[in-house]
């Protein structure tokens, strides 16, 4: 089964901000979840605590270690943020209030 990727506003935000090798190895990894987004089990873990079905995939880059969130509704995969690893607690918190889908 293959999936659709969609960005939301704000994941877009997180990956400009990155230098563009990081980008593009950030992007080449989103699109791996097309057509495998529960297949990396070292790599993606599932998040509990969020009311809605959310993921969370790591991405080793060097020294560099990011995380993507996302959820999957009806074989679209809604990329939700992309942030440093170190940051990633405080996120979870505000997905506790997020609207799934998002609206954009």
């Amino acid at each position: 089964m293959k999936f659709q990727i969609e960005f939301s506003s704000r994941a877009v935000k997180d990956i400009k901000k990155l230098s563009l090798n990081n980008q593009k190895l950030i992007i080449e990894e989103a699109l791996n979840l097309e057509t495998a987004p529960f297949q990396f089990k070292t790599k993606i873990k599932r998040i509990k605590s969020i009311k809605f079905p959310c993921c969370r995939l790591r991405i080793d880059i060097k020294n560099d270690s990011f995380r993507m969130f996302y959820g999957i509704e009806n074989n679209v995969v809604y990329v939700l943020r992309i942030i440093s690893k170190k940051d990633a607690d405080k996120i979870l918190k505000h997905f506790k209030k997020l609207e799934f889908p998002p609206k954009e």
